[in-house]
């Protein structure tokens, strides 16, 4: 049903808006009333807009905040896989890493080589799936108030912490980037967070699909001059990789 549903989004994103008679031609396998309950599935998760007939396309960019930590963990599963994969080529023994909080991150940590390492993480699910490895010695967990949409910590009490450490390598999350904006959240505080884990860090890699671009969240934490390095997926245009690859390397 996910895997449907997510076709169903990528086949209106790209058009802008369609009608029922667009999706009964395109995907006809699938009854019209399978079809129906699919866009008012994909509506309740603001994914689109419920027209007379069809359904718009919503960009991420008018939302004011992020969707629900389960809604967004089976979007786009094969390209947050793809970016993990990249990632933890770049992690080597013996390093003090950061992993942000989000479903692209927990891909990664589910992904990280069982050696040693040291891993810092505001998120405690994030957190638990790292103890998995029994080699890493060990992980840090930011404290403070935890957030049911991002299931991370994202306060004060994270900042003061972030003093006392060092990190060699920080994977950061974004839910939206562009040219002009650079990389933004929804909350103030997370922005606030990852700024300072970036100017802890020797190396900042940011983390994100190819879905996020355009996305304008309301708090940007970065610009591509704060950053070394994005990595990103296979279906980012390629005259947009080369486009941005002026500002930053992206891998």
């Amino acid at each position: 049903m996910q895997d449907r549903q997510n076709a169903i989004y990528d086949y209106i994103r790209e058009r802008g808006d369609v009608t029922i008679g667009e999706l009964v031609a395109e995907f006809d396998q699938w009854s019209e009333m399978t079809l129906r309950r699919d866009l008012a599935k994909l509506a309740a998760r603001r994914a689109v807009i419920l027209t007379r007939g069809g359904a718009k396309y919503l960009p991420a960019k008018y939302g004011l905040s992020e969707d629900i930590y389960s809604e967004r963990e089976s979007r786009n599963a094969t390209l947050k896989r793809e970016i993990a994969e990249k990632a933890v080529t770049l992690i080597e023994p013996g390093m003090g890493i950061f992993i942000d909080s989000g479903t692209t991150a927990m891909t990664l940590a589910k992904l990280l080589p069982d050696v040693n390492l040291v891993v810092v993480t505001p998120a405690p699910s994030l957190a638990l799936e790292v103890m998995s490895h029994k080699q890493l010695p060990s992980v840090v967990l930011l404290g403070g108030t935890l957030s049911r949409h991002t299931l991370s910590v994202s306060d004060p009490e994270a900042w003061r912490q972030l003093d006392m450490l060092n990190i060699d390598t920080a994977f950061i999350a974004a839910s939206g980037f562009d040219k002009k904006t650079g990389f933004s959240v929804g909350s103030q505080l997370e922005s606030i967070l990852k700024r300072s884990v970036i100017s802890r860090a020797r190396r900042t890699v940011i983390i994100a699909d190819s879905s996020k671009h355009g996305a304008m969240l309301p708090f940007s934490f970065a610009g591509f001059e704060d950053i070394d390095l994005m990595i990103t997926d296979s279906a980012f245009p390629e005259e947009l990789k080369e486009e941005y690859g002026k500002l930053v390397k992206i891998l």
